[in-house]
């Protein structure tokens, strides 16, 4: 029953950080209609505009990259399970998990110290000098999180879509 409540508490923070890229890209295309009007009734760009875009755009990815781990919707290429049984399925599905789960939390912990360099290392907007402190803290959460999901996946035998003989020959 443990793991159970931890992967619904994985789910609700994933459906967390989903929630808020949603309001990011609400947010972002009031940014941009703003910035369309804008060049239109002034004749030139509003100052900053392209600052908050981006830090908008850093938030929705920062939020996606949970959501869609815990949903599945990261893409995967299943190329060894048209070839292949299911035990070299099983071995290539675990190395490839647990390389991937490698990867996922170095990412985490990179973008966390970047993130904590600051100021000193120059790291906020060019134009209205926002800080890209939370941006990288709420990247490193994320990513954390998808190897999280990443290892519960591992641990639970969630085993990767295998391949059907109907497929064979299906492009799309």
């Amino acid at each position: 029953m443990r793991g159970k409540s931890f992967t619904k508490w994985l789910t609700r923070i994933g459906d967390f950080f989903a929630f808020a890229a949603g309001i990011g890209v609400v947010l972002l295309v009031m940014t941009i209609v703003i910035a369309v009007v804008g060049r239109y009734a002034f004749g030139q760009p509003i100052f900053g505009i392209e600052d908050v875009s981006r830090i908008l755009l850093t938030f929705i990815v920062a939020g996606s990259i949970a959501y869609g781990a815990r949903r599945g919707a990261h893409v995967h290429v299943d190329v060894i399970s048209m070839k292949a049984g299911p035990k070299v399925l099983f071995v290539s599905d675990i190395i490839a998990r647990v390389i991937g789960i490698a990867v996922v939390f170095l990412a985490s912990y990179a973008l966390f110290t970047k993130g904590l360099c600051g100021k000193a290392c120059g790291y906020f907007t060019p134009n209205l000098s926002i800080p890209h402190l939370p941006f990288y803290i709420a990247l490193s959460i994320s990513m954390a999180l998808y190897g999280l999901i990443m290892v519960v996946e591992l641990f639970s035998g969630q085993p990767v879509e295998e391949h059907t003989p109907e497929e064979d020959g299906e492009l799309f």
